[in-house]
């Protein structure tokens, strides 16, 4: 899972988004990037994944890709 500050549990947005755990402000931009922040914690809110930021459509990680073989292609052994 990537992690982006918006849905972290230490974020904070009242009039600027700031990270309780880190003591500092973040940038809107930068809580829209996805990071490698090891205090990350995933807020899980019902009924939807709502963010910080109040936007709804929540975060939907990528199916995994199928490691089926397709009928008629062949194997390599290595």
């Amino acid at each position: 899972m990537k992690q982006y500050c918006r849905y972290c549990v230490w974020l904070c947005v009242n009039n600027a988004p700031y990270c309780d755990k880190k003591k500092e402000f973040r940038s809107k931009s930068s809580c829209m990037h996805a990071n490698n922040c090891k205090d990350f914690h995933f807020a899980d809110v019902e009924p939807e994944y709502q963010d910080a930021f109040g936007i709804t459509n929540g975060y939907r990680p990528r199916r995994p890709r199928h490691s089926q073989q397709i009928a008629g292609q062949m194997k390599l052994d290595l």
